[in-house]
């Protein structure tokens, strides 16, 4: 009984074996390199405006890794920039302007679906902050002053891309935070009376290898 109790567990394991193979070879797994680049629009809660009036840059690569042609997740790095913007409105009176231009590099890992002419996706973003600077007085951006950022911003993204080509595609992506960017202020001060979180929507052009 032990010779054929072997036997027959051997013969299970090379069937299984076989069938693993068989799974592998019919669905191995893929990778895609993809090149992005566009621009930015952003607003901040709690910096007393509303409206994305933030105009900047992203571009970076991105890794589409999947076993099946439907779906796959998706990994990133991006350069991207974000920020605020108080616009003048001179027909009540108001001459005044100023910015805020945060520079992070986006981390985004998303579930991605697919059909042959569109994808969607979403997932989390984590954003190192590499720079955060102003602009009260027209005179260019500089450093922060007073204004303490968090280096770490953690966030929810997103994405819908429409294929151009199996070369070329064009995408859109929202991204929020999930926590504050900085801390409240003990007082409200002018330009700061709340916790601040990002806001950006990313337009880009991508051309996938692979």
């Amino acid at each position: 009984m032990e010779g054929k109790f072997s036997i027959r567990h051997l013969l299970l394991l090379s069937l299984c074996t076989s069938l693993l193979s068989a799974e592998a070879q019919e669905n191995p797994l893929s990778f895609t390199a993809r090149l992005s680049g566009g621009i930015s629009i952003s607003q901040v809660h709690g910096d007393q405006i509303s409206g994305f009036n933030k105009f900047g840059y992203t571009t970076g690569a991105s890794i589409d890794m999947r076993r099946k042609a439907s779906s796959g997740i998706q990994f990133g790095i991006l350069l991207t920039q974000k920020g605020s913007r108080k616009v003048p409105n001179p027909k009540n009176g108001d001459y005044t302007s100023w910015s805020y231009r945060f520079t992070y590099i986006d981390l985004p890992l998303m579930r991605t679906w697919d059909s042959q002419e569109w994808w969607i996706g979403a997932g989390i973003q984590p954003s190192i902050l590499m720079r955060g600077e102003e602009d009260f007085y027209g005179n260019g951006f500089t450093d922060l002053t007073y204004l303490e950022l968090r280096t770490i911003d953690f966030g929810a993204i997103a994405a819908a891309g429409w294929k151009f080509s199996p070369l070329i595609s064009a995408e859109v992506r929202l991204s929020q935070s999930l926590i504050p960017i900085s801390s409240e202020p003990e007082q409200p001060v002018q330009r700061w009376n709340n916790f601040m979180m990002n806001m950006a929507i990313q337009w880009m052009v991508t051309l996938s290898f692979g």
